[in-house]
């Protein structure tokens, strides 16, 4: 939760609860990237779900102090793992037309923008909806 606090849009409590109760069928899957050694930490975190029959990035976040030293690229690639070990040939996501970093790390991850959400977001944003055919390919 201290984490998802990080976030600029973060999801409330109330739904992260729902989706780690053992009795919900959600199908929601949790990643983590964890420090080594003593005190281990949450460097970040990304959650994968399902849309339209494809794999879904529903959230992609690492810690403001620790990006841009590979871990989101890391839970990325975990993410494809994942969905394509469940069955999906895609993955989708969106994320903030203004978010250039996130972009650059989609698309140097093989991901194409298929459409625009207009104003998607709360505060008027609008989404880039991007997909890749899974696995990934890490392109530099």
């Amino acid at each position: 939760m201290e984490l998802n606090d990080l976030s600029p849009c973060p999801w409330p409590e109330s739904v992260m609860a729902g989706d780690f109760d053992e009795n919900s069928d959600v199908g929601i899957s949790y990643l983590g990237a964890f420090s080594t050694g003593a005190g281990k930490k949450l460097l970040g975190y990304a959650v994968l779900g399902r849309e339209k029959g494809e794999g879904l990035l529903m959230a992609l976040m690492v810690r403001p102090e620790l990006r841009r030293r590979g871990i989101g690229a890391q839970l990325l690639a975990a993410v494809g793992d994942c969905a394509s070990y469940l069955g999906f040939v895609r993955l989708r996501l969106r994320v903030r037309r203004s978010n250039a970093p996130a972009l650059a790390l989609y698309r140097g991850m093989s991901f194409v923008q298929r459409s625009v959400s207009r104003r998607y977001y709360a505060d008027g944003e609008d989404a880039i909806v991007m997909s890749a055919r899974l696995p990934l390919e890490n392109r530099p």
